[in-house]
């Protein structure tokens, strides 16, 4: 059974230096982030920006506040159907030096939104391109020793259980590993049937989960997201946590997302009421 750590997503807190940012969330009783530097550090316009100094500043931060970065996030669209794909790619190759610098548990992405791709573009051809954008990256990650994390969605090019084991199997990388979001992997058509999802995440890729994302979702009427307090939501928290409990990772880092600082409290209690 994973030792689960409670974490949050920097940018919730807003932007600052990162003295402040780490300091806040270590101060609310968060043990981990995740990290995407363009979100929360005003100077960082691009990721040539992400200099040694901030990186060192970071690792300062970190050892003085006992703040792991867990996710170093990166938020490139590596399925897009366009010429912006290589750059993103080069975005992410960029950043691989700065995960391995801070000691991140991994790198992380989310796979494209299918709304963003050009008309026309099916998943199918989506998710060759998030394979040949990772066959770019992946020789450079297990050179380095970073882990990298895709983040399936169910509107995104890697939708599903069975979606995420065939880029798995794909690319055969042990340096490949997934972001688990609870609630990426439920919508208004699998809402009640939430149990089998979880089992399938276990049973096609449970061991390969470095990270858990934690929010509050339901559904307007026409089917429609609707973010909500964790108390609200309809993710089946109790499910997954019971398939969690049975991986074999040594420990598991669980951000909160969408954080609200004044309910930190009662939402790390929320929380680990599940662990």
């Amino acid at each position: 059974m994973p030792e689960f750590i409670v974490g949050a997503r920097l940018h919730d807190y807003g932007k600052g230096t990162i003295d402040e940012l780490l300091g806040r969330v270590a101060a609310d009783g968060f043990s981990a982030v995740q990290l995407a530097y363009k979100k929360c550090i005003p100077s960082v316009k691009s990721y040539a920006d992400v200099t040694d100094t901030l990186v060192a500043d970071t690792l300062t931060a970190q050892s003085a506040y006992h703040v792991k970065t867990a996710v170093l996030g990166t938020y490139v669209e590596l399925a897009i159907n366009d010429e912006s794909r290589l750059q993103n790619v080069a975005d992410f190759k960029s950043q691989l030096a700065v995960c391995k610098a801070l000691g991140a548990g991994c790198i992380g992405t989310e796979t494209t939104n299918m709304i963003k791709q050009p008309a026309g573009t099916t998943r199918e051809e989506a998710q060759d391109l998030l394979c040949r954008s990772l066959a770019e990256i992946l020789p450079v990650a297990e050179e380095l020793g970073v882990l990298v994390a895709v983040e399936p969605v169910t509107y995104h090019s890697m939708n599903s259980p069975a979606a995420v084991r065939h880029i798995l199997d794909t690319l055969r990388s042990p340096n490949l590993k997934v972001i688990f979001d609870m609630s990426n992997l439920v919508d208004a058509g699998n809402v009640d049937h939430q149990a089998a999802i979880w089992d399938q995440v276990g049973e096609l890729w449970g061991d390969k989960i470095v990270a858990v994302h934690f929010k509050g979702q339901s559904f307007k009427p026409d089917g429609s997201l609707l973010s909500t307090s964790l108390e609200e939501s309809r993710t089946d928290y109790a499910e997954a946590f019971a398939m969690l409990r049975q991986l074999p990772q040594a420990v598991l880092p669980v951000l909160r997302e969408e954080a609200v600082p004044a309910r930190a409290a009662s939402d790390i209690a929320f929380m680990k009421g599940y662990f």
